[in-house]
């Protein structure tokens, strides 16, 4: 496992602002963006062998991550 997967509160809200703005964005801006998502500490790879078309989303990140205190 290269991430984490217990994160603050404060850490999921930049996580899903990301997320949402990587959905909505061409492949090479999607690839700067899940960058800063991996800065963060979540890495979908370590979650998920399976890709899905279009990627993850902001439902599939929550279902997989807890969220500290």
């Amino acid at each position: 496992m290269k991430g984490k997967k217990i994160f603050t509160q404060k850490e999921v809200d930049k996580i899903l602002k990301l997320i949402a703005e990587k959905l909505k964005a061409d492949r090479t801006s999607q690839k700067r963006i899940r960058n800063k998502i991996r800065a963060l500490g979540f890495y979908y790879s370590d979650f998920s062998l399976n890709k899905r078309p279009g990627g993850y989303n902001q439902n599939d990140f929550l279902s997989l991550i807890k969220i500290k205190g």
